[in-house]
């Protein structure tokens, strides 16, 4: 787990004290997961509070992001 902190704290600039608890996801056997392995880092999950503004813009960040990797190069 460790690990996986460190490199989300690389990616955001954020340092690890300002991480939430860290949780993992318990395996079902009969799913086929694709994201595994050493190049997998777990799921990065971001709560913001109380700011509806701060939401709206993380979220429109998201969709660029998810809508960028969906385009063919």
């Amino acid at each position: 787990m460790e690990a996986a902190e460190q490199f989300w704290a690389d990616v955001t600039g954020a340092d690890p004290s300002a991480f939430g608890k860290t949780t993992l996801k318990k395996h079902n056997p009969r799913t086929v997961r694709k994201n595994v392995g050493a190049d997998y880092h777990g799921c990065l999950m971001i709560r913001v509070q109380q700011c509806a503004e701060l939401y709206r813009r993380i979220e429109g960040w998201w969709y660029g992001i998810v809508l960028g990797a969906e385009r063919p190069a």
